[in-house]
């Protein structure tokens, strides 16, 4: 088997009786680089990386895939890592995925006295918005364990929500910079946001005491979306819940076996069509064997995950883990059910789950947006929309590029930013 960049890993929290599994990647700064023949170090027990000099960044995986998918960022981004300092990735995979337990309405998120942003008028948090605190909880959970004070957000197409919830329900723990790449954009409907960047801030009597020259309209561009997305998103396919069951079923059980049921150049030559010129060379670049067949086995292995297969139990023994499963009443299970609440998620709106880019987002310190020119699933007009809502974001197109493209394949700008963002020495 193909010697992987990452490694799988798996917590058990004595607390909550939550699992969550997650992957794994340190890279070693440039003197320890330079004694090694790789950058990447092997070891990731807590005590090897418990000190306050390593970057942390976090990336959120798009719709479909899960914690895998961050062994073709480490690939694509190793041969260009450059730092002073060691950096540590990490990718969740979010509840309900890949062996991590779902959410559930337990006594967490579920009190009349929450207030978070996009509560209902119960006071209580609807299920997408359950879902997206679950998983920015299970982050906090990891990254303590590991002793890291502030993370950096990485994220591509749909982990863009998740990101910006992060960053918005645990500004503490931020850094306060962002990479995102084919973001996808929640819709808004067109009333008015406040203007300041307050998270939560969204009752009533707060909106009606706004005067005219503190709003703007925050109305999603009418041609964001791809026809069939904007159908979807308005409900004229069928209720969000069973549009999102369907899809989260499709994504659970056609999207691995597609990999092992067709011929793997059939495969490339289908994945490659729909990328630019410029794309499809840095794919014969990234994937030079076989005609790409690696991209395949790649694929192949991401789909794969399972049940959160592969993973080794950072704090507890393995064995002790599998009789716990079987045998511990307080253990949260999964329910498999994460692909479907990732759709339920892309289908709300900035209201739906209570973020508004514009008013609940906290003012980040950098926030750098990468999308395709060409981009079918979220036209470019969405990412000009973000920018323009978010504090301190610059845009910057990938001529001609796709959606899907921009993301396997960034642009070296990226990495380049990934360096000196991580480079720098955070309070």
């Amino acid at each position: 088997m193909k010697q992987r960049s990452i490694s799988l890993k798996a917590y058990r929290c004595p607390q909550t009786g939550r699992e969550i599994h997650y992957s794994f990647a340190h890279l070693c700064a440039r003197e320890e680089k330079e004694n090694n023949d790789s950058s990447l170090h092997d070891d990731t027990s807590s005590s090897n990386i418990n000190n306050n000099d390593a970057a942390c960044w976090v990336f959120f995986y798009p719709a479909g895939p899960n914690r895998r998918l961050l062994e073709a960022v480490i690939s694509r981004y190793e041969g260009e890592f450059e730092c002073c300092r060691d950096v540590i990735f990490l990718c969740l995979n979010r509840p309900g995925k890949g062996g991590s337990s779902s959410s559930s309405r337990g006594e967490e998120g579920r009190s009349s006295n929450n207030h978070h942003a996009g509560s209902t008028n119960h006071g209580q948090l609807s299920l997408e918005q359950e879902y997206i605190r679950t998983a920015c909880n299970d982050i906090i959970t990891i990254i303590d364990y590991y002793k890291i004070h502030k993370v950096n957000l990485l994220y591509m197409c749909a982990g863009s929500t998740f990101a910006y919830s992060f960053a918005a329900q645990h500004a503490d723990r931020t850094t306060g910079y962002i990479v995102g790449l084919s973001s996808w954009i929640l819709r808004h409907d067109g009333d008015k946001c406040n203007t300041d960047n307050n998270v939560g801030k969204n009752d009533s009597s707060s909106s009606s005491s706004t005067s005219s020259s503190d709003i703007i309209d925050c109305a999603t561009p009418t041609n964001m979306n791809s026809t069939i997305h904007s159908i979807a998103m308005r409900g004229y396919l069928g209720p969000k819940s069973i549009i999102s069951s369907l899809a989260g079923n499709i994504i659970s059980s056609i999207a691995p076996n597609m990999f092992n049921l067709f011929p793997q150049q059939w495969i490339v030559d289908g994945f490659k069509k729909e990328l630019s010129f410029d794309e499809q060379v840095e794919f014969d670049a990234q994937f030079p064997n076989d005609g790409g067949v690696d991209f395949v086995d790649l694929m192949r292995w991401v789909y794969d995950d399972g049940d959160g297969d592969g993973s080794v139990f950072v704090n507890v023994d393995d064995a002790e883990a599998a009789a716990e499963l079987n045998n511990d009443k307080h253990r949260v299970p999964n329910m498999n059910d994460g692909n479907a609440k990732d759709i339920a998620v892309c289908l709300s709106s900035q209201h739906d789950l209570g973020l508004e880019y514009k008013s609940s987002i906290p003012k980040q310190k950098r926030v750098l947006l990468y999308h395709g020119e060409n981009d079918k699933m979220v036209n470019v007009v969405g990412a000009e929309y973000l920018e323009s809502m978010l504090s301190n974001a610059t845009l910057s197109y990938a001529s001609e590029g796709t959606h899907q493209g921009t993301m396997l394949f960034f642009p070296r700008d990226v990495m380049l930013e990934l360096n000196q963002i991580s480079s720098l020495k955070q309070d």
